[in-house]
C-alpha cells in the first residue's frame, strides 16, 4: 500500500490513478484491515470486543486527522504530489515497520496465553475460554450463521460506503459550502471513534451479536436524519447520532467472526466471504450515483439504506452462535445465544 501510494505521486494518466488507487484501496479494505483486526481477536478472547473497539478508534481518528495533515503537507509545499508521498511515509512509519518488528500471530507462538492469562502449572487448569470452540472453514460453511452474518456485514458495506461516499455532495446540494460539509463528516468520524468504545463497552456486557443487532436497528434512523438534514445544526445531530452507532456497528463487525467461528481459522473463514461484500462495497456509492444523476434525488437510497440496515439486523437476529456437532459426521449444528 505505501508503494502504491508513492506511485500516486508520479501520476501522468488517467489508468495509473485508476490501477495504483485501486490497489492501494484493495489492499487497505481487503489485507491491511482484516489482519490488524484478525490478530487482535487471536490475541484476545474475554477483553476481544473492548480492543476492538480500542483498535477502531484509531480507525476513526485517521479519518478525522489524516485529511488534515495531507491538506497541511500540501499548504506548505504547494504539491499535490506531497501529499500521496505524505501518506507514504505514514503507511511505511506506522503500518509496515512496527507490525514487522513485533507483532506475532498468536500469544501460544511464544509460549503466552490469549488475555495475559498466566500460563497455568497444568493443562487441566487452562482457562475455559482458552479452549473455545473453533471452526474450520469447511464445519463454518455448513452453519446458519456463516452465511446470515456474511450477507448481514455486506448489506453494512454497501450502506456504509454509499453514504461516506455521498453525505458531502448531498450535504453540499442542500446549500452548505465545502468547509462545513466537510466538519461534518469530521465531526462524524470523531463521534465513531467513541461508537468503536461504546460497542465494545456493550459487547462485553452483552455479546457481540446483540451489539450489532442494536446498533444495527440505530443506524437505521441515520440515512432518515440525513434525509430531512437541511441546515448546518440538523447536519451536526446526523454526524453525531449516526456516527455514534456507524462507529460501534464497524468495529464490532471485525470481532463478530471471531465470537461466532473462533480464532483457528479467523482469517480464512472471514476472507471467504469478502469477495462478495467488497462488491457490495463498491456497487453502493456507483448504483447511488447513477440513481441521482438520472432521477435528481437521494430520497429513495436513502430509504433504502434503511431498510438494508434492518435486514441486516434481522439476518443476525436468526443467526444464534453454532455449536460443533458432537460427531463428524453430523449433518445439522445446534445453536445456542
Amino acid at each position: 500500500m505505501a508503494l502504491a501510494l508513492a506511485a500516486l505521486s508520479g501520476l501522468h494518466s488517467l489508468w495509473q490513478l485508476y490501477l495504483f488507487y485501486a490497489i492501494g484501496r484493495g489492499l487497505s479494505m481487503t489485507a491491511v484491515s482484516n489482519v490488524g483486526f484478525v490478530v487482535v481477536s487471536n490475541w484476545f478472547i474475554r477483553r476481544r470486543a473492548t480492543v476492538v473497539g480500542i483498535v477502531a478508534v484509531a480507525q476513526r481518528a485517521g479519518m478525522a486527522f489524516l485529511p488534515v495533515y495531507v491538506a497541511l503537507v500540501f499548504s506548505i509545499t504547494g504539491d499535490w504530489r506531497n501529499g500521496w508521498l505524505a501518506l507514504a511515509l505514514v503507511a511505511l512509519l506506522f503500518g509496515v515497520i512496527p507490525p514487522a518488528l513485533f507483532i506475532r500471530r498468536r500469544p501460544e507462538d511464544i509460549g503466552l496465553l490469549p488475555d495475559g492469562d498466566p500460563i497455568p502449572d497444568s493443562l487441566d487448569d487452562l482457562p475455559l475460554d482458552v479452549s473455545e470452540e473453533s471452526f474450520t472453514l469447511r464445519e463454518a460453511v455448513h452453519t446458519r450463521a456463516y452465511w446470515l452474518v456474511g450477507i448481514a456485514i455486506g448489506l453494512l458495506m454497501l450502506t456504509g460506503g454509499s453514504i461516506n461516499f455521498h453525505q458531502v455532495p448531498y450535504l453540499i446540494d442542500q446549500g452548505m459550502g465545502g468547509t462545513p460539509a466537510a466538519l461534518v463528516v469530521t465531526v462524524f468520524s470523531l463521534v465513531g471513534a467513541f461508537g468503536g468504545l461504546l460497542g465494545g463497552y456493550l459487547a462485553v456486557r452483552m455479546t457481540t451479536r446483540r451489539t450489532m443487532i442494536l446498533s444495527l436497528v440505530a443506524m437505521s434512523f441515520g440515512p432518515f436524519l440525513l434525509a430531512q438534514t437541511d441546515t448546518f445544526a440538523m447536519a451536526m445531530v446526523y454526524a453525531v447520532f449516526y456516527g455514534l452507532f456507524f462507529g460501534a456497528t464497524v468495529a464490532m463487525n471485525q470481532a463478530i467472526y471471531a465470537d461466532y467461528f473462533g480464532r483457528l481459522s479467523l482469517g480464512v473463514i472471514r476472507g471467504s466471504f469478502q469477495p462478495v461484500q467488497m462488491v457490495l462495497n463498491a456497487a453502493g456509492p456507483l448504483l447511488t450515483g447513477l440513481w441521482v444523476d438520472q432521477s435528481g434525488s437521494y430520497t429513495l437510497p436513502f430509504f433504502v439504506f434503511s431498510g438494508c440496515l434492518l435486514l441486516a439486523a434481522a439476518a443476525l437476529l436468526f443467526s444464534p452462535y453454532p455449536t460443533k456437532p458432537a460427531t463428524a459426521t453430523g449433518s445439522s449444528l445446534a445453536s445456542h445465544d
